[in-house]
């Protein structure tokens, strides 16, 4: 058996952190040296590399890269989440938003949600949770909560729709007993709740076709990135916003005290994690478009 090398060099680190940023847009600072050679030793040992050189190339190589990437991909993020998680936001789901979004699309009633760097789908389903218990006469609406990821891994496992008691623990137990189905220690989310929920592969670092979102969540997402690569997605994320549409971020990333994310953000604040896409975009776009 092919022994793997207890950790990569500084240079080895700076290839493969490099190669990182090129593919996903993450920036990995050499801080996390000893963090990326522990998990990609583990694919180092099933493929029988002797070197990180050797997955270096792999990686590389168009033809040998395609099925090894999605493993590549699951091992340099991370993807822990769960249920509900900060209940301050479901609050501010249940009591303003959902209202709120219930007198603007009274006409049309059609809602589109994105849940990006949704990871196993917690937060795109605890979503769909929110919109089928608080929007009133949720049959008539015609309602698409998206999540994306660009770990094809985890994008499987929330299509699976089934979870451990840690992913739950937070949920009330009269929603977990309405929408989940337990099963030993494990968890299946309903139909009814899968149903509205669809998961794509998307990588932030490029424009989203066909968005039109009401609401995105982009939450602590962009603390992985270095500032130019914050600047993309904020730019991709504000364009997939419709007029009127939200933008809620996570705690640790604080866009309004950042000068140069600032500079790029065309979004009203509303509050600490909110922005809000003014309704004269509309306006401008139509003016763009007879130019």
């Amino acid at each position: 058996m092919v022994q793997a090398p207890l950790n990569m060099t500084v240079e080895e680190f700076r290839r493969m952190s490099d190669l990182i940023r090129e593919r996903t847009g993450i920036h990995l600072p050499e801080t996390k040296l000893t963090l990326l050679s522990n998990r990609l030793r583990r694919r180092l040992r099933v493929l029988e590399l002797s070197t990180y050189q050797d997955y270096y190339d792999l990686l590389l190589d168009s033809k040998r890269c395609e099925e090894e990437l999605p493993h590549f991909l699951s091992a340099v993020t991370t993807n822990e989440t769960y249920f509900f998680r900060n209940e301050k936001l479901w609050e501010f789901m249940r009591q303003k938003w959902i209202p709120e979004i219930v007198k603007i699309k009274a006409a049309n009633r059609t809602l589109r949600v994105w849940s990006a760097a949704s990871s196993s789908g917690e937060e795109a389903y605890t979503t769909a949770i929110c919109l089928r218990e608080h929007l009133p006469e949720f049959s008539k609406w015609k309602v698409m909560v998206i999540g994306t990821d660009i770990s094809q891994k985890v994008l499987d496992k929330a299509r699976g729709g089934e979870f451990n008691d840690y992913a739950v623990s937070k949920v009330e137990p009269a929603i977990l007993k309405r929408w989940f189905d337990q099963k030993d220690a494990v968890f299946h989310l309903k139909p009814e709740i899968r149903q509205i929920v669809q998961f794509k592969f998307h990588n932030l670092r490029d424009r989203f076709q066909n968005a039109g979102f009401d609401l995105i969540f982009l939450r602590n997402v962009l603390m992985y990135f270095d500032l130019e690569m914050k600047q993309v997605v904020l730019r991709n994320v504000q364009d997939a916003l419709s007029p009127g549409g939200h933008l809620i971020v996570g705690d640790v990333d604080p866009i309004r005290h950042t000068k140069e994310l600032m500079s790029v953000v065309t979004l009203e604040s509303c509050g600490p994690n909110l922005y809000r896409k003014s309704e004269k975009h509309s306006a401008v776009a139509a003016t763009a478009g007879r130019s």
